[in-house]
């Protein structure tokens, strides 16, 4: 494909796209409040695992004595190469003939290439959620799409991944003590408790129906046979159970919805921000392409138009490097309770 201008520069086309994704609503793909994004200048990540954890206590000295000596922790180094995503939208031979009419014909194409760039970076988003969604819930990224073959583990405990004795759809589960258990591990790891619990619908629903909780909700003899949200939340919180957070976003994956996290997992949650992890975005060698007007260090999606000949078609191209990283992943912990 040659990179072409006729219709729209390669710095038109990504400023617009960019700007269009930085002045979006807030949406339904959220889980960069975990996995916030983060522009580096780079190909290759490296970390080291770990995070969260007790901290470890010095100790007192006696006066001219030496100082006690004190220990890294003993995380694991972690390093790799972001990957690269792209995808093109054509505006082919039939659709430029019905667009003869020179007097509009240019300024059609153009607007047709720009509310493409902005699709495909949409589309980039969305792809970067379902990695979010995974590395969240399974704490790695399995690449495994249109010849990538790839995977990342970013090595959560083992014990921060349980199953439910009694499964929730059971009105008669002990949710109160799943909970409590729950938050015990969390807490006896992390010296402290998770700020959010990231669940489904149905999981909620569950929650509503549960026998016992809909006994907490009343002193009388007659329970109410489902809990409304205000109730649910507040026999949660008598209980010491960190606010629910419910979130179903789905994206289409080759023409089937497709949900972005588990229906049937919840996942207990650090505070929002960069203690999790990170989305980290690199630079794309388009970047560095004197023909894109780029500044040449710019992370991000970047956007061109290009042309091919047999048959002639214009093409909207967009393209990034990036994956969610989760650095501490012990600050998550994930139960299966449906």
């Amino acid at each position: 494909m040659q990179l072409i201008d006729e219709f729209a520069t390669p710095a038109e086309l990504t400023g617009y796209a960019r700007a269009a994704l930085a002045d979006r609503d807030e949406n339904q793909l959220t889980l960069d409040r975990w996995l916030p994004n983060r522009t580096i200048n780079d190909l290759s990540y490296r970390f080291t695992r770990g995070g969260g954890g007790l901290t470890e206590a010095a100790t007192f000295r006696a006066y001219d004595a030496s100082a006690d000596v004190g220990v890294r922790p003993g995380g694991a180094r972690v390093s790799g190469e972001l990957p690269p995503i792209s995808r093109k939208i054509p505006v082919g031979e039939y659709e430029r003939i019905k667009r003869r009419n020179i007097d509009t014909q240019n300024a059609e194409i153009r607007d047709a290439m720009l509310d493409d760039g902005v699709r495909l970076a949409r589309q980039i988003e969305a792809r970067m959620e379902l990695a979010r969604g995974e590395a969240i819930f399974n704490a790695s990224v399995v690449l495994s799409e249109n010849g990538v073959q790839a995977s990342v583990d970013f090595g959560r405990l083992g014990t921060h991944n349980v199953t439910a004795g009694t499964v929730w759809s059971n009105v008669a589960a002990d949710v109160i003590g799943d909970f409590q258990t729950w938050l015990e591990v969390y807490n006896e790891t992390n010296g402290g408790d998770p700020e959010s619990v990231l669940i489904s619908r149905a999981i909620w629903t569950a929650l509503k129906r549960n026998t016992q909780l809909r006994g907490l909700s009343t002193t009388g003899a007659t329970a109410p046979t489902i809990l409304t949200d205000s109730m649910l939340a507040a026999i949660l919180a008598d209980h010491g159970i960190p606010p629910l957070v419910r979130y179903d976003a789905k994206v289409n994956v080759n023409g089937v919805s497709t949900r972005i996290t588990p229906n049937d997992k919840l996942a207990f949650l650090p505070a929002q921000g960069d203690a999790l992890g990170q989305t980290l975005w690199g630079v794309p060698v388009e970047a560095d392409d004197v023909r894109y007007g780029l500044a040449g260090d710019e992370a991000g999606v970047a956007v061109g138009a290009y042309k091919t000949e047999d048959p002639q078609t214009v093409w909207t191209r967009a393209t990034a490097i990036a994956l969610p990283v989760v650095a501490a992943p012990d600050l998550s912990f994930v139960a299966d309770v449906l």
